[in-house]
């Protein structure tokens, strides 16, 4: 799982799993977004011993879609295992990071040369003047062969830069709808 990222030891194991029971792989993986950002994000070994208690307790979190399934699966893992550390809430921030991401277009984010980059297929100007009027001067449009909406890392960490792009941005996709 180290050596492929969480992302996408996750698709790798639901495709073998799906494999393995003669079904096909979900195609809703291909529109979940990859984050890959420098924080904590994992289960530690110490904190659940049991490999296959583990790998459920990844699925469990991967699966994540709002608050209130957050908090089921922190109260799960208080109960079972006791007060879950950092790195678990970092992935259950991941989980819903992406699966906001994923709602408004974005299938990729990554941190690259001081900025987040957010990988859109079609990038929606009205994410980029939103944005410009909470981050004055820090976003970018690049419309390169793989466009992006770039946002310059300023005193926050690049987890709480993820969170307040993607709030902006809802905010706008949530205004269409």
């Amino acid at each position: 799982m180290e050596s492929v990222g969480y992302d996408m030891y996750l698709k790798l194991l639901s495709e073998a799993v799906a494999e393995e029971k003669g079904e096909k792989a979900e195609d809703e993986q291909e529109a979940e977004c990859l984050i890959d950002l420098p924080i904590e994000a994992h289960i530690p070994e110490d904190y659940i011993t049991s490999t296959p208690q583990r790998l459920s307790i990844y699925k469990r979190i991967a699966a994540i879609r709002s608050d209130a399934d957050a908090n089921d699966v922190y109260d799960e893992l208080g109960d079972r295992f006791g007060a879950p550390p950092e790195a678990i809430c970092g992935l259950v921030e991941i989980a819903l990071l992406r699966n906001i991401a994923s709602k408004i277009g974005v299938y990729e984010i990554t941190q690259r040369n001081g900025s987040v980059l957010f990988y859109m297929n079609e990038p929606d100007i009205k994410y980029v003047v939103a944005l410009n009027k909470e981050m004055k001067g820090r976003v970018l449009l690049s419309a390169a062969k793989k466009a992006y909406i770039a946002v310059k890392l300023d005193y926050e960490s690049s987890l709480e830069t993820v969170q307040q792009t993607l709030a902006v941005m809802n905010a706008v996709f949530s205004e269409e709808k």
